[in-house]
């Protein structure tokens, strides 16, 4: 027993230096690869969602995705995606004709579209001009509008 403890001290000052565990970046995904080229390296994978650039601690650009735990986001601004034109489309629903009109702009640019997209009617027109949709078939119609300054709004009419 006396020999025993000289020897498990021995054993414990010489395996400070030792490490028993490396863990290596892996990521489990369908497919990915990495691609290197001199001092550039580049590796995808498919399946992640997150996709982000962080600095390296050499100093280093590092471009990667997966998840970042300590990445810090902030919203920077927020563009409202909506504009309030003031302009009136009416009547809603209809049968023949709509009007559009805007207290201050005297023309407009007008596209009807129908649901799927597809542009029926590209017209300027000006202020109080009516805008014939007889043509077209009862059903549920998109309207973009825009003004003499540039501003665009959509509007949903229902022609009957």
């Amino acid at each position: 027993m006396k020999k025993l403890f000289p020897l498990l001290f021995i054993l414990m000052l010489f395996s400070t230096g030792l490490s028993a565990q490396s863990i290596s970046k892996q990521v489990i995904a369908p497919a990915g690869s990495t691609i290197s080229n001199g001092d550039n390296q580049l590796s995808y994978t498919a399946g992640e969602v997150v996709v982000g650039g962080m600095t390296a601690e050499d100093g280093g650009f590092q471009l990667g995705n997966g998840y970042y735990p300590s990445l810090d986001l902030s919203v920077l601004s927020i563009e409202s995606p909506t504009t309030n034109l003031l302009v009136k489309v009416y009547p809603n629903p209809t049968k023949e004709v709509i009007f559009i009109t805007h207290p201050s702009s005297n023309s407009f640019k007008v596209f009807i579209s129908d649901l799927t997209g597809k542009v029926l009617l590209q017209k300027d027109v000006g202020k109080q001009e009516p805008i014939n949709i007889e043509r077209y078939p009862s059903g549920t119609y998109l309207i973009n509008v825009t003004t003499e300054d540039k501003k665009t709004n959509s509007y949903k009419i229902i022609k009957q």
